[in-house]
């Protein structure tokens, strides 16, 4: 079985992550740009972002096999 594309992986497990409310990295955006507040975001551990990369790569693995 082929390994799912690590671009793919990631984007779906940032738009899983999103979907449930986390943010999964801090962007600093272009200066003067409007910016999300700090307060009340939900940040991603480690272990919780390695937790959403593995389980994209067991759908996307799932998804190829029904293929």
């Amino acid at each position: 079985m082929a390994e799912p594309d690590e671009a793919t992986v990631l984007e779906r497990a940032k738009a899983r992550a999103k979907e449930d409310g986390f943010v999964w990295e801090f962007d600093f955006g272009v200066p003067g740009a409007l910016r999300t507040p700090l307060r009340g975001q939900h940040f991603l551990s480690e272990d919780r972002r390695q937790e959403y990369l593995e389980r994209a790569r067991d759908d996307l693995r799932k998804e190829t096999s029904n293929a």
